[in-house]
């Protein structure tokens, strides 16, 4: 067996020898290539940790970026509710991962809340303009009345944010309610027996004012509940009255 293949390789020596040399020369050739060229190549060691640039401001993350080596860029700006406009809210590749300097790094930049469309509340109720705003994720401020011949009473006749705007989701709008058309005489409403709130209002729809409000202890009624005014109830008064 062995005298068999000893024959073959003396017959065969140029061959091996050529193979053999090949062999060696390719080998060596795939090492140079993975221990110095590709390395060189590629900056192997050269990689650095990406810091975390999310819920920061996008100019305070290009000076830290570019401090580091990297290049930041604006992949896209979208709203978000949680994060002010400009902040970073995501960044590809992700934080913390090695990467080579010189690398892009994109991020995903805030616009700011959700833009939302004031709706129309002239004309209706205010309970229905009240609904309405919540609906639409307005906040409400502040409630005037006052006295118009074109809208009737107790329907909005005026709103700090025109109708069709487009603000920021949680912003306040004020309304103005309507007294109906200026009376010839303003007479003072019954009070007694109501709640302080609700006595207040009917104040307002009648063209008067709530003057001091001082209170006394009662066992027998409701916390807030209106048992005496200076005014007597059916008497004519002067507009804006206390």
């Amino acid at each position: 067996m062995f005298y068999k293949i000893n024959r073959w390789l003396e017959r065969h020596r140029t061959a091996v020898i050529g193979i053999s040399i090949t062999l060696i020369i390719l080998i060596a050739w795939i090492l140079l290539m993975d221990w110095i060229v590709m390395p060189m190549y590629t900056h192997r060691g050269q990689e650095n940790e990406l810091p975390d640039v999310t819920e920061m401001q996008f100019e305070e993350a290009k000076v830290l970026l570019e401090s580091k080596g990297f290049r930041l860029v604006n992949d896209q700006t979208k709203h978000d509710d949680h994060y002010p406009a400009g902040t970073v809210i995501y960044q590809n590749p992700a934080p913390y991962s090695k990467v080579k300097k010189g690398r892009r790094i994109y991020v995903t930049v805030s616009s700011g809340e959700t833009a939302v469309q004031m709706p129309k509340v002239l004309g209706i109720s205010e309970r229905d303009a009240l609904f309405l705003l919540s609906q639409n994720g307005f906040s409400v401020g502040k409630i005037e009345y006052q006295f118009t011949d074109y809208y009737p009473a107790g329907v909005v006749c005026d709103q700090s944010i025109p109708e069709g705007t487009e603000t920021a989701r949680k912003s306040t709008a004020d309304i103005t309610v309507s007294r109906g058309p200026l009376p010839d005489r303003f007479i003072v409403p019954n009070l007694v027996g109501l709640n302080v709130e609700t006595a207040k209002k009917n104040l307002w729809h009648a063209g008067l004012s709530v003057g001091d409000v001082s209170s006394e202890f009662n066992r027998r009624l409701v916390p807030g509940t209106v048992i005496e005014q200076a005014l007597k109830a059916g008497s004519e008064a002067s507009q804006g009255s206390a």
